[in-house]
């Protein structure tokens, strides 16, 4: 057994700043690192009862407290990077072809 490297296509989500195997896991990981970037999440509060008397406050995320909205922004999201990966991708082709 032996070490080899293999070279594997890859695509970048660029507000997520992973790398995916699969195309669509991409389009996915961008698109929810979009709606979180301009629909923050707010995390729970983790005080104790000698701080503030234990407000409960549960913080709010747009995936559980509205997953109607979200939803919707993920088809959109979804929908417009798939169409814009499609597009680069006839460019490419047709630039080749020219070549």
């Amino acid at each position: 057994m032996s070490i080899e490297i293999q070279n594997t296509k890859a695509y970048y989500a660029p507000t997520k700043g992973r790398r995916y195997l699969s195309k669509q896991a991409a389009i996915r990981a961008e698109a929810r690192a979009i709606i979180e970037k301009h629909v923050p999440s707010i995390k729970p509060c983790r005080c104790s009862p000698e701080y503030c008397g234990m407000c409960g406050d549960p913080g709010w995320s747009c995936e559980t407290d509205q997953p109607e909205r979200f939803a919707r922004y993920m088809a959109m999201l979804t929908a417009a990077l798939k169409s814009k990966m499609g597009q680069r991708g006839c460019e490419k082709r047709m630039e080749r072809k020219h070549d």
